[in-house]
């Protein structure tokens, strides 16, 4: 789980880093670092759900 949790957290800082870079080149965030930002957050939502469904209520 914490290496799941790490490459979500990954694929989500890159994709803001690249499209807060094409923004500033561009003047347009483009879809794959979009597309990265959707993955990585929701994948790390998943895992949150997941880690939190373990511990019980």
């Amino acid at each position: 789980m914490k290496r799941q949790r790490a490459v979500a957290t990954a694929l989500f800082v890159l994709g803001a880093a690249l499209m807060a870079m094409m923004i500033v080149v561009e003047s347009e965030p483009g879809a794959i670092p979009l597309l990265l930002v959707i993955v990585g957050g929701g994948w790390w939502l998943v895992l949150r759900r997941r880690m939190r469904a373990r511990r019980g209520p």
